[in-house]
C-alpha cells in the first residue's frame, strides 16, 4: 500500500467519513481515493475544482485579502469539506471528504480533517 494511500485511510478513520479523495486543482481528476467507491467520483472532483478555482479567481481580482484555505458545503445529512493541500498559480491538490453527519460532529470532523491535512503529503 502507498503511503499516500495510507495517508486517506487516516482520513478514513474520522468518524463519519465515508469517502475521501485527493484531487487535482488543475485538471479536477482524481489522483487516489479512499472509502465507498462512488460512480460519481470523476464529476464529483471536476466540480470541485472547477469551484476552486473560481473561487481562486475571484479572490485574485477582487479586494480579498488572503489565499483560499477550504470549500464546504453542507446540507440535511451530508457536509463536504475540500481543503487546499498545495497551491501555486493554478496548480495543487485538493483533499476532499465526504462526511455523514449523522455518524459525527460537523465541527470535529472538520477540525481533524484539518489537522491531518498538513501532514498527508509528508507521509
Amino acid at each position: 500500500m502507498s503511503s499516500l494511500n495510507a495517508s486517506l485511510d487516516l482520513v478514513l478513520d474520522i468518524a463519519g467519513v465515508e469517502m475521501t479523495a485527493l484531487i487535482d486543482f488543475a485538471t479536477g481528476m482524481v489522483v487516489a481515493s479512499a472509502g465507498e467507491n462512488s460512480p460519481v467520483l470523476p464529476a464529483v472532483a471536476a466540480t470541485v475544482a472547477y469551484e476552486a478555482r473560481s473561487a481562486v479567481e475571484t479572490y485574485e481580482q477582487g479586494t480579498s485579502r488572503g489565499e483560499l484555505d477550504e470549500i464546504s458545503v453542507t446540507t440535511a445529512r451530508r457536509f463536504q469539506l475540500m481543503k487546499v493541500l498545495e497551491y501555486q498559480r493554478g496548480e495543487g491538490l485538493l483533499l476532499y471528504a465526504d462526511v455523514d453527519l449523522s455518524r459525527t460532529n460537523m465541527a470535529l470532523a472538520a477540525l481533524q480533517i484539518e489537522q491531518l491535512s498538513s501532514g498527508l503529503l509528508a507521509r
